[in-house]
């Protein structure tokens, strides 16, 4: 059983923004990750951009113990509706 100890709105990409971090951003429930595609402007010149999921920082209590983990808003969602 997974309960919420308190949820924290901390984005994941501010939090971790740094030359040193070589951690790729995913979800811890459901793999969920950045994801890259084209911008398409009027004069149909493709640049690259990339699409980052909703990541948060949240503590959950795991087997009686609190745990941070990095989730995406779906799955938050998911968890505080099921508990």
């Amino acid at each position: 059983m997974v309960k919420f100890a308190r949820l924290m709105q901390v984005d994941y990409y501010t939090q971790n923004s740094g030359k040193g971090s070589d951690v790729m951003a995913k979800c811890a429930h459901c793999g969920k990750k950045t994801t890259f595609g084209r911008n398409r402007p009027w004069s149909k010149k493709a640049t690259p951009r990339k699409f980052h999921p909703n990541l948060q920082t949240v503590t959950i209590f795991e087997n009686g113990r609190k745990v941070q983990k990095v989730l995406c808003a779906k799955c938050i969602r998911t968890l505080v509706k099921t508990h």
